[in-house]
């Protein structure tokens, strides 16, 4: 198994589309931190609005950091797809406020969605899968090193983004606060937390790729089901009970929760439970679905 484990994560690195993916994961970091550093510029907002008398810019900036600051006060319930940063001050943002910002709304859903079409769906008409298991490697084996090599590469791609981008906003507007032990505690709390949805989105995403076997179809499957079907539905969050409770039980809506400036303990708690209890239910479910499978 450990064999088995290590030959996967070997392959995830030798993997041109992973390779490809760090880079965009980079690349976003840099645009993250280049757009809030514009945004922050009162001048640079000022001038974009030449077209306005000065009363109506000083309204309208009114108005964004009215938006913002409400914004920033409840669970963001999924809405968006990209980087939603939300400060108490537009012009004077903190990189303590903007770090959970830093994990985007669904966009390691899309980078996993091509990790795993990849890594898992294309092996299937590569013929790997029948030659691995040739050698006596046992299928529940083959799939959980498959789990673990994907969850590898979900915390990388994680990684690189988070840290990038909250490094750089460190050096231009400060941390906001004194930076000790528990600020390094709250980063690896939400980390470790962004971590577990991740495992969650992963098993899922594994579970489609068995049962669809097709490398464009977990793609195709995997961006509509966890990027665009949240963000059409994600309006009537609010608005009936019963599509809360589902709509709570969703990664979309755990991720807004373990990133959250505002979530609360008691909240972040319920989110790890669900998605672990998703990632178990997935992950046995994958299995089962793969040991039945004839493999040619």
């Amino acid at each position: 198994m450990t064999r088995l484990i290590r030959a996967e994560i070997y392959t995830l690195f030798k993997t041109r589309a992973f390779k490809v993916l760090c880079i965009l994961a980079l690349l976003s970091s840099f645009m993250l931190i280049g757009l809030t550093k514009l945004i922050s510029s009162e001048d640079f907002l000022k001038s974009s609005l030449k077209g306005m008398t000065e009363e109506q810019q000083e309204q309208f900036i009114e108005q964004l950091q009215n938006t913002n600051s409400e914004s920033s006060s409840a669970i963001n319930s999924s809405s968006s797809i990209g980087f939603n940063i939300t400060t108490s001050d537009l012009f004077n943002p903190a990189a303590r406020e903007i770090f959970k910002g830093t994990f985007g709304n669904r966009v390691i859903e899309i980078f996993l969605a091509v990790l795993i079409g990849v890594m898992v769906a294309a092996e299937y008409s590569s013929g790997t899968i029948k030659n691995i298991l040739a050698y006596g490697k046992k299928r529940e084996e083959y799939y959980l090193s498959k789990i673990i090599a994907s969850t590898v590469g979900m915390t990388i791609l994680l990684a690189i983004m988070v840290s990038v981008s909250t490094i750089g906003t460190t050096i231009l507007f400060g941390w906001g606060k004194a930076f000790d032990i528990n600020e390094v505690a709250y980063i690896l709390k939400t980390f470790s937390a962004a971590v577990v949805v991740g495992m969650a989105i992963v098993s899922l995403l594994t579970l489609i790729a068995t049962l669809v076997k097709s490398n464009g179809s977990t793609i195709g499957i995997g961006i509509v089901v966890f990027v665009l079907l949240p963000t059409i539905v994600s309006f009537l969050y609010g608005r009936y009970t019963w599509f809360d409770k589902i709509f709570e039980a969703t990664p979309a809506y755990n991720w807004s929760v373990v990133t959250s400036i505002k979530s609360s303990s008691s909240d972040l708690l319920k989110s790890l439970a669900i998605s672990l209890a998703t990632f178990l239910v997935a992950t046995v479910l994958g299995i089962m679905t793969f040991k039945k499978q004839d493999i040619k």
